[in-house]
């Protein structure tokens, strides 16, 4: 991570309205190993994942809703598609002089991909106006060769873009329109090998090729990874959440034996200059765990772990050790938090990851009354752990915080797992 962008940032001091509307001016991490850093002050993107070598992207704020991006050129990729010259040259030339690494990726079939690889309608989809009878591998007129097939002319480098291929690009073949639909493909594999983190596409159909990429990037992890189980919200406050051996960081892996007690809690307002209490509100802290009992078969979806209410913020002082965990200095942590004043909704149960179930994610939110009230809130107890007791498979905390008029503020999360897999 950024250190220098994190001890540059000054925070604002602004009254959060209430009902829901999130101010924050702190750093906002995205990921857990790999991590993105929003900085709100500057509106960038930092995606250089803490390297010491940043090439800045400006943008027109107008248009991307963000300034300007960071990333590390020793891990970024820059892949040619189909190409329109002039402005592929300049990215080009830009890019060796950065040492980002050259990839071409471009249709070139081969006859085993025609023979057991390619079904009839993705051979059939070329291009309308050559006819009916013209699809991929088909000979094509004027001696042009067979269409796209490896070898031949036309699926050969555009001259212009030929010229300037450098000793150490790299060439690879695709056979469908995205080159991540399979594990297999050239791509997948060399990004999984290399270790490269950040892509750029040049050329022209972005909205076939590119599109494609993108939705297989997004969705090959498994239906997790495209089924949310909240909204996307900015937080405006930081959630810490301790146990006697470890603490919560944003999706590092705790043993299930370091959390069998009840963790401690403590929330931590971004927006002001020492993090205290300025209002009366409460706050709802809720566990969920979206992979039960397994991320390839939810049947369990969501499981409920866990909701406290009356949640203060809290009026300790705090000494930061890592974001976003904030220690509480001089606390005792032996035999947990008694006294904390929590009304438990319902009671904790420590994660306990089945075996043979891989790592499941172990999420706390934090929920504020949407309408900003100081008042006791009368909140509803799920009448299951499973499904969070709406009896439908992936339904839980967003479904049960809509029947409580509630609206997130601020998150954490875990992974843990069984050690026998």
């Amino acid at each position: 991570m950024a250190l220098a962008a994190l001890q540059s940032v000054e925070e604002e001091i602004k009254e959060a309205p209430p009902g829901g509307h999130i101010l924050c001016t702190a750093p906002i991490l995205f990921g857990a190993d790999e991590q993105w850093l929003y900085l709100p002050h500057s509106k960038q993107f930092d995606l250089s994942r803490g390297s010491q070598r940043k090439l800045v992207f400006e943008c027109k704020e107008e248009l991307h809703s963000h300034k300007s991006f960071m990333v590390d050129p020793a891990k970024t990729v820059i892949i040619i598609c189909l190409a329109s010259v002039k402005p592929t040259l300049k990215v080009i030339e830009r890019c060796r002089k950065e040492g980002i690494q050259v990839v071409w990726l471009d249709w070139r079939i081969t006859k085993h991909n025609l023979r057991h690889a390619m079904p009839p309608a993705v051979r059939r989809g070329f291009s309308k106006s050559l006819g009916w009878n013209i699809g991929l591998g088909a000979e094509l007129p004027d001696g042009q060769g067979r269409c796209l097939l490896k070898g031949t002319w036309n699926a050969d480098l555009y001259p212009p873009l030929k010229a300037v291929v450098g000793p150490n690009d790299l060439f690879l073949d695709k056979n469908r329109m995205s080159s991540m639909w399979s594990t297999k493909e050239p791509l997948h594999e060399y990004l999984r090998s290399s270790g490269m983190k950040t892509l750029f596409f040049a050329g022209v159909n972005t909205d076939q090729c590119v599109l494609g990429i993108v939705d297989c990037t997004g969705t090959m992890t498994g239906r997790n990874a495209r089924e949310p189980f909240i909204d996307d919200f900015l937080p405006s406050l930081t959630l810490s959440v301790s146990w006697p051996k470890d603490h919560a960081n944003l999706g590092n892996t705790i043993k299930p034996k370091h959390l069998q007690d009840q963790p401690e809690i403590a929330l931590h307002d971004e927006t002001k200059p020492d993090g205290c209490a300025t209002t009366n509100m409460t706050y709802i802290v809720a566990l969920t765990d979206p992979d039960a009992p397994s991320r390839d078969d939810p049947k369990w979806s969501e499981m409920c772990h866990w909701i406290a209410a009356n949640v203060p913020l809290s009026a300790e002082t705090y000494s930061i050790l890592s974001i976003p965990f904030f220690g509480i200095e001089g606390k005792d942590r032996k035999g947990g938090d008694k006294d904390s004043g929590l009304d438990e909704v319902m009671e904790y149960k420590p994660p306990g990851p089945p075996p043979k179930t891989g790592k499941h994610r172990y999420v706390f939110l934090v929920f504020a009354p949407a309408n900003g009230t100081t008042l006791p809130l009368k909140l509803t107890r799920p009448a299951d752990r499973q499904h969070w007791g709406t009896g439908e498979e992936r339904k839980g905390v967003r479904q049960w915080a809509e029947e409580n008029d509630l609206v997130p503020v601020g998150a954490n999360f875990i992974y843990a797992q069984n050690k026998k897999q």
